[in-house]
């Protein structure tokens, strides 16, 4: 596997660095991978979810931001998340406008889900899908999008998570473009408090779903 690391200056100059993985040479597309804040591309769902793309034989891109770092302990959310929504279109303007790839899937884990809606709007091609975990649900244009878009997605969200909302995801389940997955008992990790064995298996159990996610859009996409 080829590992290629670069970054971009990103809002207020400060760097963005970004991975993209290859198993081939000739790809079927791109995975955008946008973390959470204190979920790095390194923890369960991005480790394999990457894992499933790499077999599939799309390139894989781990977008590394750094909002942990000292650089944005002055932030507010607010500026952090502008940051986010403009580092993510600046890494995406350099990487696709250097490339052919013809479909994208977005993945993006609650912070990260925040930008799936400036994502999609880059990348318009009904050949681009999103996967949202965890998202949350309490940013306006996450809702909005996840309720009205008409690119296909997944949205998985455990019914423990804080950021769930059964009203919701009542709406979100409404449109036509959106599978819903609500693994039950899972925390925002979706994870299962005090019981490692069923954390696993829900992690399994959502890895698979996402498996079977890729599958099914990619024959979608031949037909």
């Amino acid at each position: 596997m080829k590992n290629r690391s670069h970054y971009v200056s990103g809002y207020k100059l400060l760097k963005i660095p970004y991975v993209i993985q290859s198993k081939t040479e000739q790809p079927k597309g791109l995975a955008i991978m946008l973390p959470g804040i204190g979920y790095t591309v390194k923890s369960p769902l991005f480790h394999f979810s990457s894992g499933a793309f790499l077999n599939k034989e799309y390139d894989v891109l781990h977008v590394n931001y750094p909002y942990y770092s000292t650089d944005y302990e002055d932030f507010s959310f607010e500026e952090i998340t502008s940051a986010l929504i403009n580092d993510v279109s600046t890494v995406l303007n350099e990487v696709v406008n250097h490339t052919i790839y013809k479909s994208y899937y977005v993945v993006g884990k609650s912070f990260g889900t925040m930008a799936i809606p400036a994502v999609l709007d880059m990348l318009t091609t009904q050949s681009t899908k999103a996967i949202w975990l965890t998202p949350r649900l309490i940013d306006l244009s996450v809702f909005q999008t996840l309720k009205a878009c008409k690119q296909g997605g997944l949205c998985v969200i455990g019914d423990k998570d804080p950021f769930y909302d059964a009203e919701k995801m009542n709406h979100i389940i409404m449109n036509p473009s959106i599978e819903c997955m609500i693994p039950s008992d899972a925390n925002h990790a979706l994870e299962v408090d005090n019981d490692i064995l069923k954390s696993i298996d829900t992690v399994k159990s959502v890895i698979k779903r996402i498996d079977d996610f890729i599958t099914l859009k990619d024959r979608v996409l031949k037909s």
